[in-house]
């Protein structure tokens, strides 16, 4: 049996729902049996506006591991500062826009006693409200109003799915074959599976697996692709499992909302060209650069005629306009100004 699990939650400006992410996790600690696996917290705050509040942590958590950065230093290389401070056998990865849901630790440590080949458990991300999807197979929704179901669990990338997500026939037939197998929609999420790729926002890693693949690739900062990256690496060496017998709610995008889409987009997409120049070979990805290039001139052409928009049009442009550039090879490699420093 598993003896102990690290939790690490990584905020970023997110207070109010840190504490209640941190209060979450408490219950659920509490519903062990025979106080089992241990449970251990560590926090970090990455450089927000306002000092966490220790003693409210504190109060909720005796014991956790509270550690403040000055400057945001992006969540993979806290996630692994965090890491390192622990010998815990398993690490549970969880955002602060997640609620724990009943007791999902002894799920978790269950799933990695009984497998040795297992080096990473994906806990189900349901909604914040509870709902859970219907057993059997999924209909997808259109991209950017997937549920958590269709948001979760992914293939690795592939020129394919590039090309019918940036060429915008993901959102022409969202239930297309191809996406359909590029995000389990056949398989029973009410079922255990093994997956390629799975959403960090609760995900647990064997640690020394872990250590083996080097923890996160802190070049994929402030955030974003560095949970494909690992998950990629980790798949090397043993199976990834989805766990539906161990839950988180979970809302999603508040980084990414907190930061702005023009300055998101181009972020997500540097990443995205960053993860690819080691995984394609240099046809793919020149291929991929033009279809980057081709897909954000068809958004900025298309953008006029759209009636249904999330943002402002002025600013959806200014992002298209930056991730164009980045495909032209004009736009910059080095991280984007997300960082703010501590309150005094």
């Amino acid at each position: 049996m598993i003896g102990e699990i690290a939790v690490i939650c990584v905020s970023w400006n997110d207070t109010p729902d840190l504490m209640e992410a941190v209060a979450s996790l408490a219950r659920a600690r509490a519903k062990r049996l025979d106080d089992r696996p241990r449970v251990r917290l560590v926090i970090v705050g990455n450089g927000g506006s306002v000092a966490l509040p220790r003693a409210e942590i504190e109060a909720l958590w005796p014991g956790a591991i509270v550690l403040e950065n000055p400057t945001n230093r992006g969540l993979g290389p806290a996630s692994n500062q965090a890491a390192a401070l622990v010998e815990s056998e398993v690490l549970l990865f969880v955002n602060p826009d997640t609620r724990a849901e009943g007791e999902p630790f002894t799920p978790i440590a269950r799933a990695f006693a009984s497998d040795a080949n297992v080096v990473a458990v994906a806990p189900r991300l349901i909604e914040m409200d509870g709902r859970v999807p219907a057993a059997g197979r999924l209909r997808l929704s259109l991209p950017g109003r997937e549920d958590q179901a269709t948001f979760q669990l992914r293939r690795l990338p592939s020129l394919r799915a590039d090309a019918r997500e940036l060429l915008l026939l993901d959102h022409l037939a969202p239930d297309n074959p191809g996406r359909r197998r590029s995000r389990y929609a056949d398989a029973d999420r009410g079922s255990s599976f093994p997956v390629e790729q799975a959403a960090a926002a609760a995900l647990a890693v064997r640690r020394s697996a872990f250590q083996a693949v080097g923890g996160f690739d802190e070049a994929f900062v402030p955030a974003w692709y560095e949970d494909v990256d690992l998950c990629e690496r980790l798949g090397r060496r043993g199976r990834l499992l989805y766990l539906p017998g161990a839950e988180f709610r979970h809302r999603g995008g508040d980084s990414a909302s907190r930061l702005g889409y023009e300055r998101f987009l181009p972020i997500f997409y540097r990443n995205a060209l960053r993860y690819r120049r080691t995984r394609y070979g240099l046809t793919a990805r020149i291929a991929y650069r033009g279809l980057l290039a081709g897909g954000m001139l068809l958004r900025l052409a298309l953008l006029p005629l759209r009636r249904d928009v999330p943002r402002s049009r002025s600013e959806a442009a200014r992002a298209y306009w930056g991730v164009l550039s980045l495909a032209a090879g004009l736009g910059t490699n080095r991280p984007s100004p997300m960082t703010t420093r501590q309150a005094p």
